[in-house]
């Protein structure tokens, strides 16, 4: 297969010799997603343009294409799903809206006309992971392979990251039960894909041993065609000191089980990123276990808080037809946080005087 184009041009459409390849990169924001998809784009993969515009969280960009970050969220928004969201249900829903013909043919059209231009084309949005099935299939009809690079960063370093850059909007045990839903299902999701587990500390440590991996795992000759200007340049950009937020569980109070939950799945996702084709039968079984006991376990949840759901929704409620001068201080909005936020910061009291004690 010939290597990609020059850094990421999309102006003309490349001669291909063999059926176009798209990596979609999937796994949980905060995951070292940006800093891989920007190394692969300067050795030489399209990435489609527009981008995403850099921010503060990002300094050095997020290499998204606006259009896809646009499309996704809007799919997200009408199948009410967050992107932090901890429900595997959140699956089942996002499943429903992809598998419509209408947003598989506008993904189609679009991947033709911006993404499917050279040999090695790259998309990168967190939101890929929601919908895995509609990128194999969209960039399938639109004639090109699909393949799917999954970035692996400890759940505890991405939850610190996310509150760091993300306030806490979602505590610190919500995010980790993201991380998990989001590691399970997309785990699941790509198993009939070519596929590639790359670790961000391994990645930070030795890019060109990674690339290498990526390249094997996915049919693809990135690091061999990249030249010496263009390794030079993912050199300056890839350093160790982005690994900025270093956390360990003692940092955050999430559940004792969540907490364990979440290092089982880490390890046994590791051992995917080890092996050579990405797969692993033991580790596989223990995920598919994994899955079903995080699925039973949000249930549980779900229906252990029901009664504050309830109430939540009725201060909500009450708050909303209030004038300005009845407002309750604790209502949504108000100041005083929400019953929801008040609930949670009295169960993370709880689980760190438990954590304390034990």
């Amino acid at each position: 297969m010939a290597g990609p184009g020059s850094r990421g041009d999309s102006s003309t459409p490349a001669e291909h010799a063999g059926p176009p390849r798209l990596v979609v990169v999937v796994g949980s924001g905060r995951s070292g997603t940006s800093t891989l998809a920007g190394a692969l784009k300067y050795l030489g993969m399209h990435v489609p343009q527009p981008e995403w515009p850099a921010n503060r969280s990002n300094p050095r960009g997020f290499h998204e294409p606006k259009w896809v970050v646009q499309f996704q969220r809007r799919m997200l928004r009408r199948a009410n799903i967050a992107l932090d969201d901890a429900r595997p249900a959140a699956f089942d829903l996002a499943a429903q809206a992809a598998g419509r013909a209408r947003p598989q043919r506008e993904l189609a059209e679009w991947l033709k006309e911006h993404a499917l231009l050279t040999d090695a084309n790259l998309v990168k949005d967190p939101r890929n992971s929601y919908f895995v099935p509609m990128w194999r299939e969209s960039v399938t009809q639109a004639g090109g392979v699909p393949g799917f690079l999954t970035m692996l960063r400890h759940p505890a370093e991405v939850v610190g990251s996310k509150s760091k850059y993300y306030g806490e909007r979602f505590g610190a045990a919500s995010r980790t039960a993201n991380w998990l839903n989001i590691a399970l299902h997309t785990e699941e999701a790509t198993r009939d894909s070519p596929r590639t587990f790359v670790r961000y500390a391994d990645l930070l440590q030795d890019w060109r041993g990674q690339v290498d991996r990526i390249d094997r795992g996915l049919g693809l000759t990135v690091l061999e065609c990249a030249g010496p200007a263009q390794q030079a340049e993912v050199d300056g950009f890839i350093d160790p000191g982005l690994r900025r937020v270093q956390v360990t569980w003692d940092d955050l109070g999430v559940p004792r089980r969540l907490r364990d939950m979440a290092e089982h799945v880490w390890e046994q996702l590791g051992r995917l990123a080890a092996a050579g084709d990405a797969h692993d039968a033991d580790a596989e079984t223990a995920l598919d276990s994994a899955r079903r006991d995080y699925r039973a376990l949000y249930a549980e949840a779900e229906a252990t808080v029901e009664s504050s759901v309830y109430a939540a929704r009725e201060q909500g409620r009450r708050a909303a037809h209030a004038g300005p001068g009845d407002q309750d201080r604790d209502a949504p909005g108000s100041g005083g946080g929400g019953t929801l936020e008040r609930v949670r910061r009295k169960v993370s009291r709880t689980v760190q005087r438990a954590q304390a004690e034990g």
